[in-house]
């Protein structure tokens, strides 16, 4: 079985970071790198006199929000789907007779 791990370099404020990853995740990387940056180029213009180690724990905390919103919004999914069978159901029996 060959291996389908390969090194990628990660640019983040000046430091280079080599990462040995999935093949299949290399998007996922690509993305999070994108994102990381977008938010310290962002926190860094909103708070320029700020060390770059308070840019990095807001940047840190905004995707921990982000991430924490996205699992709350998958776990409301399968209720809402069940609400609305519920609903369906009530309906079919309402305006049935």
């Amino acid at each position: 079985m060959k291996d389908d791990n390969f090194t990628i370099n990660v640019q983040i404020s000046g430091f280079r970071m080599p990462l040995n990853i999935p093949r299949k995740d290399e998007e996922l990387y690509r993305k999070a790198e994108k994102l990381v940056v977008k938010y310290i180029d962002f926190f860094q213009k909103q708070y320029n006199q700020r060390p770059t180690e308070e840019i990095l724990i807001m940047v840190a905390f905004q995707i921990a929000v982000i991430v924490s919103k996205q699992e709350f919004s998958e776990d409301t999914v399968p209720m809402a789907d069940k609400i609305q069978a519920l609903d369906d159901e009530l309906k079919a029996l309402l305006y049935k007779e």
